[in-house]
């Protein structure tokens, strides 16, 4: 019974792999999503200060992500029915508890050999197109997009997203927290710090497996100690750079799978900054 759960599991994520778009959701967002997703872009691009030529080179960009979107999207409804016939016999032998065939298991190859073959072409023509967004903009601006934190209310003085200095004044905060509690309290109450403290880097970044989590768990808990034992004096000289190891900018380098856009794509070639550039645009004609 439990290689049958198994083979049920794989093939639920086999269907929900297969059918995976390098696009950007086929089906209508959620009006309240797709509201969030504009303000996110918005203050994205009102922290860039693009220029003319940027902004119009840059919507010619996005069309032309759009176009191999719907290109990459025709190809994969092209075998859906061929998938669709070969995954639905799958199910079936697997309900009734039977082995798959040779020849099926053959079929099944052929279809994920297909399925990744215009996954590698599509998603090579899209990171071609981010390349040469990339080469658009100049290095302050492109630090501003390595360093965005997606937000819907701007923080104060221009800044866009959550500032390295906005989050260690907040963890600074924590730190001082810490300090003041009873110990008894503090022995209560650590765990449920470090699980906000982890998901707070699970958020903007994630980590790569367990073993990097329980690490990064082990450095939150010797810096509160750290915290509680420093005299007032110590932890006012130590406090900054103590809050600094424990952001999540500190922790890791994001990882990208191969065809898989980067902070620049997944931005700026948002088909939902189209209508945002455009208008921008013929407000300043």
């Amino acid at each position: 019974m439990m290689r049958k759960n198994n083979r049920m599991q794989m093939l639920v994520l086999l269907i929900n792999f297969l059918f995976i778009s390098v696009t950007q959701g086929a089906e209508k967002e959620d009006p309240i999503v797709e509201l969030q997703r504009d303000i996110v872009l918005l203050n994205l691009v009102n922290g860039l200060y693009l220029t003319t030529d940027q902004t119009e080179t840059l919507i010619q960009a996005i069309e032309r992500a759009d176009e191999i979107k719907e290109d990459y999207q025709k190809e994969i409804n092209r075998w859906q029915s061929d998938f669709q016939d070969v995954l639905e016999e799958i199910k079936d032998i697997l309900l009734r508890g039977e082995e798959l065939p040779e020849d099926l298991k053959k079929q099944h190859h052929e279809m994920k050999k297909i399925q990744f073959e215009i996954e590698n072409e599509f998603g090579e023509k899209l990171a071609g197109l981010e390349s040469e967004v990339t080469d658009l903009l100049t290095l302050n601006q492109l630090t501003v997009i390595d360093q965005y934190k997606p937000c819907t209310i701007p923080p104060y003085q221009g800044k866009i997203g959550q500032s390295v200095e906005t989050a260690a004044e907040g963890i600074v905060r924590l730190l001082e927290r810490i300090r003041m509690m009873p110990d008894m309290r503090y022995e209560r109450m650590k765990e449920m710090l470090i699980d906000s403290q982890i998901e707070l880097v699970e958020r903007h970044i994630g980590f790569q497996d367990q073993e990097e989590k329980e690490a990064f768990k082990q450095t939150a808990l010797d810096i509160f100690a750290e915290a509680k034992a420093l005299s007032d004096q110590e932890f006012i000289v130590q406090k900054g750079e103590m809050a600094r190891s424990l952001l999540p900018e500190d922790s890791q380098i994001r990882k990208y799978r191969k065809n898989e856009l980067g902070r620049v794509g997944q931005f700026l070639l948002d088909s939902a900054l189209l209508p945002i550039l455009k208008n921008r645009l013929n407000d300043n004609t």
